[in-house]
C-alpha cells in the first residue's frame, strides 16, 4: 500500500469518525434540550399507556375507580399519572410543582401529544387534565436508580454499538481508499512503461467497469499513448522517406560529378545536372521543413488579415501558366473580397499544391475547377478543386495525406509526395479539415474547410 492509500484511508476514517461523534453529539444536545423544553412533562415511554388507561378508567368507572388506580400505579413501581382539575388540585392530593402543569395545560389546548396529555370530564361536572410528569419534577423524589449491573461479563449495549460502527467504519475506510488508490497505481505503472519505451502500454483494460473520472484519465492516458505511438512511427516513416528521396539525387550528383572528371568536355553539361539536383535537394528539404514545423505544431508564419479572393486569384492566375503548357483549362469564379484572419502563407501553399496537383493529373483537354462557399455570416470557408484525372484506387484515398505518398497509377509526373501532406497540416493549423473522394462522373476531388477567424 502506497502513501496516498493511506492519507486517503485515515482521511475517510476521521471524516466518518468526526461526523458520527458530531451527530451524536447533536443527537444528545436535541434530546435533552427536548427534554427540558418539556416543562417536566414526560411524553415518551410509559406516558401513552398510563395516561391511556388512566382515561379509559376515568371514563367508564368514575372517580373512585380512577382514584384507585392512580392509588395503586403510584406506588413506587414507574412515574405516577396525576389527575389535576380546573383548579390545579390532583385527585390524590400530591402536591405538583406549577411548571409541569402549565406546560400540560398548554400543550392540551394546542393538540401536542394527544395521546400523552388528555383532558376528560367526570361525573362530578370537573373536567380532569391527566398527564405524567417525569420524576426529576416531583418535589422530594430521589434520582433514578443506576442500571443494573451486567451478568456473565456481558459488555453495555452502547459499548458494542460503538465497537461494531468502528470496526465497520474502519473496514469501509479500507475499501473505499483501496477504490481509489488501485486505479493511480495503474496509471503509474503505465506511465512507469511507457517512460521506458513500451509504447503498446495501455491503463483502459485494468480500469475494468469503471464510470468514473479515474476511468476517464485511464482512457485519456491510452490516447495520448496511442498518439504518441502515432507520432514517433510517424517520424521514423519520415526519417526513411527522407533519407530513400535523398539516395536518388546524391546518387545523381556523384554521377555527374564522375563524367565531369572522366569526360572533361562535356563538364559544363555535368554542372548544369549537378545545378538541378541541388535545386531539387533543396527543395525537398524546404518542404520536409515544412511539413515537420507543422507537425510539431509550429507553423513558422504569423497570423495576419487575408484576402482568400484576392489569394486564390493570385494562385489561379499562376496555375493557368502550367496548365496552358497541358492544354487544361483552370476555372474559377469572379471572387470579390473574403477577408479571413489566419497563416497567410500557409492557406497559399494548401491551396497551391492541391491546384498543382489537380492540374498534373488532368489529362490534356481537361479542366480544373474551383469552387468556393464563403458567405459573410458564415463561420467557416469552404473550398473544392475538382479535377478531370483517373482519380485515386478507393483502398488508397486514406493515404493520400500521407508524407510521400504517390499515386503510382494515377499517370503524370511524380514529385516528393508531401504536397497533400503539407496541405493537410496547413488547413488543420487553422481548426479545418480536408477530405477528398473520386467523382461519380470521372475525376477527383478535396474539399477544404476551415474557420474564418484563427
Amino acid at each position: 500500500m502506497g502513501q496516498l492509500f493511506w492519507k486517503l484511508f485515515l482521511a475517510i476514517w476521521l471524516a466518518q469518525v468526526t461526523a458520527a461523534a458530531g451527530v451524536g453529539a447533536l443527537v444528545s444536545w436535541h434530546h435533552r434540550s427536548e427534554r427540558e423544553a418539556m416543562g417536566g412533562v414526560l411524553v415518551r415511554g410509559h406516558a401513552t399507556l398510563g395516561v391511556g388507561a388512566a382515561a379509559d378508567v376515568l371514563r367508564w368507572g368514575g372517580l373512585a375507580a380512577l382514584r384507585d388506580f392512580l392509588a395503586e400505579a403510584g406506588d413506587g413501581r414507574g412515574p405516577p399519572v396525576y389527575a389535576v382539575d380546573e383548579q390545579g388540585r390532583d385527585l390524590l392530593g400530591r402536591v405538583l410543582p406549577p411548571e409541569p402543569l402549565e406546560q400540560a395545560r398548554l400543550w392540551a389546548r394546542t393538540g401536542d401529544y394527544p395521546r400523552q396529555i388528555r383532558e376528560i370530564p367526570a361525573q362530578d361536572g370537573h373536567r380532569y387534565l391527566l398527564f405524567m410528569p417525569v420524576p426529576e419534577a416531583l418535589p422530594g423524589e430521589p434520582p433514578p436508580p443506576p442500571p443494573p449491573p451486567h451478568r456473565y461479563g456481558r459488555p453495555p449495549p452502547w459499548l458494542v454499538l460503538g465497537a461494531a460502527g468502528f470496526l465497520t467504519s474502519l473496514l469501509f475506510s479500507a475499501w473505499l481508499a483501496w477504490y481509489l488508490s488501485k486505479p493511480i497505481r495503474h496509471l503509474r505503472s503505465a506511465f512507469a512503461a511507457l517512460s521506458q519505451g513500451r509504447l503498446e502500454t495501455r491503463a483502459g483494460p485494468d480500469m475494468g467497469r469503471r464510470r468514473d473520472e479515474l476511468a476517464d484519465l485511464g482512457r485519456h492516458f491510452d490516447h495520448m499513448a496511442e498518439r504518441i505511438g502515432q507520432l514517433v512511427q510517424a517520424q521514423r516513416r519520415l526519417l526513411h522517406d527522407v533519407s530513400h528521396e535523398l539516395r536518388s539525387p546524391l546518387a545523381r550528383l556523384q554521377a555527374a560529378v564522375g563524367l565531369g572528371r572522366q569526360r572533361p568536355e562535356q563538364a559544363a553539361a555535368s554542372l548544369d545536372r549537378i545545378e538541378r539536383e541541388a535545386g531539387r535537394l533543396d527543395a525537398l528539404v524546404g518542404e520536409v521543413l515544412t511539413l515537420s514545423r507543422l507537425e510539431a505544431g509550429m507553423p513558422g508564419a504569423r497570423v495576419e488579415e487575408v484576402d482568400l479572393g484576392e489569394l486564390v486569384e493570385s494562385i489561379v492566375e499562376d496555375a493557368r501558366f502550367e496548365a496552358a503548357a497541358k492544354d487544361v483549362a483552370v476555372v474559377c469564379p469572379e471572387l470579390g473580397e473574403i477577408p479571413i484572419r489566419g497563416y497567410g502563407e500557409l492557406i497559399y501553399r494548401a491551396i497551391e499544391n492541391i491546384v498543382r496537383n489537380a492540374i498534373k493529373h488532368t489529362l490534356p483537354g481537361g479542366r480544373v475547377t474551383l469552387e468556393i462557399d464563403a458567405a459573410s455570416d458564415a463561420r467557416r470557408v469552404r473550398l473544392a478543386v475538382l479535377d478531370q484525372g483517373p482519380g485515386v484506387p478507393e483502398e488508397r484515398l486514406a493515404a493520400i495525406f500521407e508524407p510521400f505518398f504517390r499515386n503510382a497509377d494515377g499517370g503524370g509526373p511524380e514529385g516528393f509526395g508531401l504536397g497533400l501532406a503539407i496541405a493537410r497540416r496547413a488547413v488543420e493549423a487553422h481548426g479545418g479539415s480536408i477530405s477528398a473522394r473520386n467523382r461519380p462522373e470521372g475525376g477527383f476531388r478535396v474539399d477544404l474547410a476551415w474557420c474564418r477567424e484563427l
